[in-house]
């Protein structure tokens, strides 16, 4: 008996000494570090408030070009080189057009979608907005959709707490992510019951009402609108079997007039990630993507 508690405890020392690994490896990139002090969401609206007066000016000849997204358009930090802005800032001074650098990692799709509201859109405004699918279910205050009320009980449950505590855990984390993986490997689908089952296999009626109404509403801006659904990128899909993906199948039947709307499944099907467990492109597959979308804008020129 004293032998297994003995193990027991070494066990428990071991991952304990593995969890306390991980957070001195990010001591330094959390709250206690001093430029994290300000939201990625405050330093999105201070990106914008620099540039606001000039995006706005009036023009009749001016091109100008916005990026607007997270970290799926400017990964730099994650992974060396992995920025789609080096493109797209080639392209606009080939063109002599004005580029408008709105993506930060931490941001989400409410902050963007705050931002775009405020560009006053303007013909010759071609808008280049990045959307990935782990967002879908998180896009609030769309006008003219109801907010959906949650029926989840105010006091949590003993189990919620658990869940909650283990969610904090970054040793729980890679593990998680190593099961995923392995389970997407073998069925070629996201696990059930995992964030990314529920925003790309079965994601609500209502989630997906929203979505429609934000897009049709972006696309009324004047201006070319180019929306880019980002899928992760280490996971390669089978195209003939999108279809089974209720998200897909959503998106491909939204029909605003002139939206461009592509989903990265259909423009490179590689898993070109920054890593195995990092979803975000790498330098390889955002050329790729670029090239497409460089296509498509001069498409509508």
């Amino acid at each position: 008996m004293k032998s297994i508690i003995r193990y027991g405890f070494l066990v428990f020392a071991f991952f304990l000494s593995i969890e306390g690994a991980f957070k001195l490896k990010y001591y330094h990139d959390k709250e206690f570090y001093p430029s994290n002090l300000e939201t990625p969401s405050e330093k999105y609206r201070a990106m914008w408030d620099d540039v606001s007066i000039k995006a706005n000016t009036k023009s009749e000849d001016k091109q100008r070009l916005f990026l607007i997204g997270d970290s799926f358009l400017d990964a730099e930090e994650y992974g060396g080189k992995e920025s789609y802005i080096p493109y797209f800032t080639q392209l606009t001074l080939k063109n002599d057009w004005e580029l408008y650098n709105l993506s930060l990692a931490g941001t989400s799709i409410n902050d963007h979608k705050k931002v775009m509201d405020q560009i006053e859109g303007q013909p010759n405004n071609i808008y280049v907005f990045s959307i990935k699918i782990h967002d879908v279910l998180k896009l609030t205050e769309v006008i003219g959709v109801n907010p959906v009320s949650s029926s989840m009980p105010s006091s949590k449950s003993f189990q919620s707490e658990v869940i909650t505590l283990l969610s904090k855990s970054d040793l729980v984390y890679l593990l998680k992510d190593i099961l995923h993986h392995f389970f997407m490997w073998w069925n070629h689908t996201p696990a059930p019951h995992t964030h990314l089952y529920k925003t790309l296999v079965h994601p609500s009626s209502d989630k997906l009402e929203n979505l429609s109404t934000f897009l049709c509403d972006l696309n009324n801006k004047s201006g070319t609108l180019i929306v880019l659904v980002n899928y992760p990128y280490n996971f390669k899909y089978d195209v003939n079997e999108l279809n089974n993906f209720k998200l897909y199948r959503h998106l491909s039947s939204i029909s605003c007039s002139d939206l461009l709307l592509f989903q990265s499944p259909l423009i490179i099907n590689e898993k070109e990630s920054v890593d195995w467990r990092n979803v975000h492109p790498n330098s390889i597959s955002m050329k790729k993507v670029f090239n497409f979308i460089q296509q498509e804008i001069e498409k509508n020129q």
